[in-house]
């Protein structure tokens, strides 16, 4: 007969074994979900100490283990938590709601640098309802950031694009005329005249006002770039040196062996190096080291910039100066966002947007990272273009003009008249017209005549009647054969930019010398474009 004692002491035992069996075995499975989860786990003390990490978490900051993740931070909410308003908001949703659902923010890396995460985390408490630890998961979501604040950066800078433009256009005309006086002025003018050196002072305000022109439609959706082919480290130099050669900074130039070639709009490109130039001298009061690296770098597929895979020129600027302020970092693209006072040369908010701008159109793009006292980096990414070497032409000599006839069409007065004075004084023969149809009249006339223009100059952009461009359709329909160059101050249109798929042999823009007109008109009329 069975002993009924040994048999319940057996039941007891294998029930107590099922019991093990089945803990371990959840215990097996929670250590594998813990360990191979996409997301973010943690554990942490009360006062912000790792109690548990995976290896998720760990890949989300840097660290190579969450060994080494919970041995280097002490502190989650000064290591880890990046905007110092950030844990105190935190903390209190926790206290208050005993949880915290998708709260997102900024977070340090292990090299420092700065990524986007959004946390769920619980108060866990023990039998007596006192706090014994927090527990939480976390994902990652810096390059969907990126994405969207690129796309509303984008969506901004498009907001303002039709204003910049139009004042832009408006005020090139404006400038045009003043440019244009006086150009004819210092030729009537002896090289010793006191006048003169009035007038190349006059010429630099100028020249700055272009620049500025130039900044308010790079940094709208338009800007379009006039890419070609330059020694990009040459002009980096260029530009620093002009800004920091009265200035208590020291220079370094770091440039890689064999940079791959690459296609840039110079003007805009040297814009963008000056203003960050002076960012960097001005994050720098007291003096210190502007160094600036370029170097070939390859993008991959699912980068968390939005960025295009393939093969780049990185340009970086990078200052020793006091950093950016954390809580300013999402904005320093913004137009108009400043932290210094507003003048007349600085604080205006356009440089970095002008940046920003400038490479989005270069289909490139811009980066900053910045920590507090310890200086700034922008890195600037341009794609490698490939650069078509033109095939070489017999050129004719130069000749004079002879008796070339030039027509001109232009809507305001002041610049036919400064058009028209310029060249007779080089020697042609010019007729002037105000719109598009009184040009295809005279034209016409000029071929019945057998006096054909040998060059027709056409505004983009009149305020009545036929522009530059319906212009050159029908005047194309009359002679195949014409040779015309369009002029706007609407540098970002597309016939500006590509007006060789227009039937232009070349484009100006405005304002222009009157000795860049000169070397068009005579590269055309010689057969050189």
């Amino acid at each position: 007969m069975d002993d009924p004692s040994k048999t319940r002491q057996e039941s007891l035992h294998e029930s107590a074994s099922r019991d093990i069996s089945e803990r371990k075995a959840a215990e097996e499975k929670y250590r594998s979900i813990f360990e191979n989860a996409i997301e973010g786990i943690f554990q942490t003390t009360i006062d912000g100490r790792f109690l548990s990490a995976n290896p998720a978490l760990a890949h989300i900051f840097g660290y190579e283990s969450p060994e080494d993740l919970m041995n280097s931070v002490t502190d989650i909410g000064r290591q880890i938590y990046v905007n110092p308003e950030t844990r105190p908001e935190h903390m209190r949703l926790i206290d208050e709601k005993g949880e915290v659902k998708r709260f997102e923010t900024q977070g340090f890396r292990k090299d420092g640098s700065i990524c986007w995460v959004s946390i769920n985390t619980r108060l866990v408490r023990d039998d007596a309802g006192n706090p014994k630890y927090y527990e939480g998961f976390v994902v990652e979501f810096t390059e969907q950031r990126l994405m969207k604040e690129d796309l509303l950066r984008t969506h901004k800078l498009e907001s303002l694009g039709i204003l910049a433009g139009g004042i832009a256009h408006d005020f090139n005309n404006l400038i045009m005329a003043v440019q244009g006086y006086v150009d004819l002025t210092r030729l009537y003018l002896a090289p010793d005249s006191k006048a003169r050196s009035y007038l190349e002072s006059a010429q630099q305000c100028i020249d700055q006002t272009g620049e500025l022109t130039s900044r308010l439609i790079t940094f709208s959706k338009g800007g379009a770039p006039f890419r070609k082919s330059c020694d990009v480290e040459e002009l980096v130099q260029s530009a620093v040196h002009s800004i920091v050669k009265e200035v208590d900074v020291k220079t370094a130039f770091d440039f890689a062996d064999d940079l791959w070639p690459t296609e840039i709009d110079e003007l805009q490109m040297k814009q963008c190096f000056y203003s960050l130039t002076t960012n960097a001298v001005e994050a720098m009061p007291g003096g210190g080291k502007l160094t600036v690296r370029t170097e070939n770098v390859e993008i991959p597929k699912g980068t968390a910039f939005p960025m295009k895979k393939g093969s780049y020129v990185m340009i970086t600027f990078a200052d020793e100066g006091v950093g950016i302020p954390v809580e300013h970092l999402d904005k320093v693209f913004d137009p108009y966002f400043s932290t210094k006072e507003r003048g007349a040369q600085k604080g205006m908010g356009l440089g970095l947007s002008v940046c920003y701008s400038v490479l989005k159109q270069h289909e490139g793009y811009i980066w900053v990272d910045s920590r507090p006292g310890k200086g700034t980096a922008v890195n600037l990414y341009l794609p490698v273009r490939v650069v078509h070497k033109a095939k070489g032409k017999k050129v004719k000599k130069s000749s004079a003009a002879d008796t070339r006839r030039v027509l001109i069409m232009d809507d305001e007065r002041s610049i036919r008249e400064i058009e028209r004075s310029y060249l007779e004084l080089l020697g042609y023969e010019v007729t002037d017209v105000k719109d598009g149809q009184e040009a295809i009249d005279a034209y016409t006339r000029a071929l019945h005549n057998d006096r054909p223009f040998d060059l027709v100059l056409l505004d983009l952009t009149v305020r009545q009647g036929l522009g530059g461009q319906l212009t050159m359709e029908r005047l194309l329909k009359i002679d195949p054969k014409i040779k015309a160059i369009i002029a706007s101050g609407y540098v970002d249109d597309p016939v500006i930019e590509h007006y060789r798929n227009y039937g232009f042999r070349g484009a100006m823009k405005k304002p222009f010398k009157g000795e860049e007109l000169k070397s068009l008109v005579e590269k055309i009329l010689r057969g050189e474009r």
